[in-house]
């Protein structure tokens, strides 16, 4: 049986449509409990929600970061699976059962991963490397884009296609199915991230331990990508780049760190900017500088 934990936060209508798609025919029979831990939203998506005896929701009095939300639903997990999903995430009929299959017949993986589709059906990126500082640099600088034969993507994997099955660094927060035991081996999220490289960190911490993530091309599931944090694109940015400075720190050497804060705040607001500016997304560099603001007030 599967304990399912979504994190929400101003939701609106995904989450709705995450849960139709959780308790549909197919899926329902799978589902032990089903856990929504809600960070204080403010909008209409919990009353939204028609109610069943599966469904525990957790309302926290602030917003206490995505980390922590997770670990609230963790923590109170009680099936052999547990799936992480994200409220703009909806499962196909066969999804929960191909997870099952898959993992009771295969020891050796603790995260599987799913091939995620966007509403048009177009297979995304949900797969990543664990990040390095040359990675981030060339990520900076633009040359996984500009040259992506030579150079490949420091962190997402978007040179690759995500049509095959094979053992990643990370599969997306947006759907892990893991196995319960996986806390009892490395612990929960590490809660210093607010949102962001949570995941990353965790799927790291597993690999240091002997553990294994998996992406299985043949499991589908449909994410709207940024469908919940699309109108606060600035504060999304500053989150992003806080954890990320955050992960460099705990993981990498002082000379990566620095590698990392030097791209963070002298070259990617160039960069950056450029690509917007030769882009369609001119009106998005408003947003570009106000996350930069934001993080060096934080800093």
């Amino acid at each position: 049986m599967i304990d399912v934990v979504i994190v929400n936060w101003n939701s609106g209508e995904y989450l709705q449509k995450c849960i139709q798609s959780i308790f549909s025919t197919d899926n329902k029979n799978f589902i032990e409990k089903l856990f929504i831990i809600d960070n204080n939203s403010e909008d209409l998506s919990l009353q939204q929600i028609k109610l069943n005896d599966k469904i525990a929701i957790i309302r926290n009095e602030e917003n206490r970061g995505f980390a922590k939300a997770c670990n609230q639903g963790f923590k109170l997990s009680t099936a052999n699976y547990v799936l992480l999903l994200n409220p703009d995430t909806q499962l196909l009929n066969n999804t929960l059962q191909d997870c099952i299959t898959f993992m009771n017949k295969t020891n050796n993986v603790d995260i599987l991963g799913c091939q995620l589709l966007n509403d048009y059906g177009e297979i995304t990126p949900s797969c990543s490397r664990f990040p390095t500082p040359s990675g981030i640099f060339r990520d900076a600088i633009g040359l996984s884009k500009l040259i992506p034969s030579i150079f490949k993507p420091g962190i997402i994997m978007a040179d690759w296609d995500h049509k095959e099955s094979k053992f990643v660094d990370q599969v997306m927060g947006a759907f892990m199915f893991m196995r319960k035991s996986i806390f009892e081996k490395i612990g929960y999220f590490d809660e210093q991230f607010f949102v962001y490289y949570e995941e990353v960190d965790f799927s790291k911490r597993l690999s240091e331990n002997g553990g294994k993530s998996f992406f299985d091309a043949e499991i589908k599931a449909i994410h709207t990508r940024e469908g919940t944090t699309s109108s606060v694109k600035a504060f999304r940015l500053f989150l992003n780049l806080q954890s990320r400075l955050k992960y460099a720190k705990k993981h990498f050497k002082s000379s990566g760190y620095w590698c990392v804060w030097f791209c963070t705040f002298f070259i990617e607001p160039l960069t950056r900017s450029v690509s917007l500016l030769f882009s369609d997304k001119k009106n998005e560099i408003p947003d570009l500088f106000k996350g930069y603001w934001l993080l060096l007030k934080n800093r």
